[in-house]
């Protein structure tokens, strides 16, 4: 259902922005290694030789004139990084419950105080400039550290994270692809309208409205790891290094509507999931 049409005791703010060279990291983790979901969601799982699979998100992305709706004139942009596992609610509607969301310091009231959200401060380091389409001869052979294909993002939050990716094309050695084929992949971790996070022991929700977009097959290579490994009570069983898929959408324009008619309580988590 379009934003527009939803009932308007729910919309209490509606923002508007763009997501602007937004990378797309994805994992699967054993859900034998997950804190219980809150209540009210359950993980998006794949059973794949004899394990149950949830999967993971760290996407890193500019917010590009992010505004009230009908306030353009008071438009803020940001680079930003969303740590989400994939879920689903009780309506089975793919979502994904945002863990963490990090964004410049002068930015951190912004997210708390206008939606409440698990906002944390860090510094970024992300490129600008990456191709609307695949570059041609992108992952040719004799590519090097200066090759201007090799794009990096890093970001620093009390620990550090970097990631070195080639948009489009074959890849160097290391870098990891996706053997899905891609619309199918893109769609899984894309097509997920709706937002869940804890506050206290809340369970807040968004939706938005993200139309269809470009997107450009990535090889990525973790080269450091230290903010996952710190801050998030989970890990791949074969640690941070090994991607399962990654993706880069150029840019898409999304409205988010936020509201605390849908807020329900949940119970603290207590067992591991499995």
């Amino acid at each position: 259902m379009p934003v527009d049409g939803r009932q308007a005791n729910f919309l209490s703010v509606i923002l508007e922005t763009a997501l602007a060279d937004a990378l797309h990291l994805n994992w699967v983790i054993p859900i034998s290694r997950l804190p219980q979901a809150p209540a009210g969601l359950r993980y998006d799982r794949s059973d794949r030789g004899g394990e149950s699979l949830a999967f993971f998100s760290l996407v890193l992305f500019r917010q590009v004139g992010l505004h009230l709706r009908g306030a353009s004139w008071l438009a803020l942009s940001y680079p930003q990084i969303n740590a989400r596992l994939c879920v689903r609610d009780a309506a089975n509607t793919a979502s994904v419950l945002l863990l963490r969301q990090l964004v410049p310091g002068w930015a951190v009231p912004v997210g708390r105080l206008v939606a409440g959200q698990p906002v944390s401060a860090a510094v970024c380091e992300f490129p600008q400039g990456l191709p609307s389409t695949p570059p041609p001869g992108a992952g040719a052979a004799g590519s090097s550290e200066q090759d201007e294909r090799i794009w990096r993002w890093r970001f620093s939050a009390g620990a550090r994270f970097e990631v070195a990716a080639q948009v489009g094309g074959a890849c160097e050695p290391g870098f990891a692809v996706s053997g899905q084929p891609w619309e199918a992949e893109v769609a899984f971790f894309r097509d997920r309208t709706r937002t869940f996070w804890l506050r206290s022991e809340t369970l807040r929700q968004a939706e938005s409205e993200q139309p269809a977009a470009t997107f450009l097959p990535v090889g990525a290579r973790i080269e450091r790891a230290d903010w996952l490994e710190t801050f998030l009570p989970f890990a791949p069983s074969r640690g941070w290094s090994e991607l399962y898929s990654a993706f880069l959408v150029p840019r898409v324009q999304v409205v988010l509507a936020f509201g605390a008619a849908h807020e329900r309580p949940v119970a603290a988590p207590v067992a591991a999931a499995g």
